[in-house]
């Protein structure tokens, strides 16, 4: 396959496309480290562009990009001392901040 493909062209599906619950969670998280909101943009922005690349269908597609957007969703439970840091992270704040992975967000259970 020799076809060129810009991965990094503006992806079809926004965060103004995604669900209100989704888009007040990124709010929230831009409002604490608007670092992570657009790093979270990015992610969902080259998920989108492999699955065209892949040709995947657009529902997949659809939900793989939802998920990059959250895929760092619960920073926003992580105390913004830490996740506002500019120095490096103590062992302790460090591992307070992988915490964010395993937070139980109540609204990807209610579907």
């Amino acid at each position: 396959m020799n076809e060129e493909f810009d991965f990094f062209s503006k992806t079809s599906l926004k965060s103004y496309n995604l669900e209100d619950k989704i888009r007040y969670q990124l709010s929230l998280l831009d409002g604490l480290d608007a670092f992570t909101r657009r790093h979270s943009e990015n992610v969902a922005t080259i998920t989108c562009r492999l699955c065209e690349y892949l040709k995947m269908d657009e529902g997949f597609t659809v939900y793989c990009t939802t998920c990059a957007y959250i895929h760092d969703i619960g920073k926003i439970f992580i105390p913004p001392a830490i996740l506002q840091k500019t120095s490096a992270l103590t062992p302790e704040e460090f591992e307070i901040m992988k915490t964010h992975t395993t937070i139980r967000l109540q609204y990807v259970y209610e579907r």
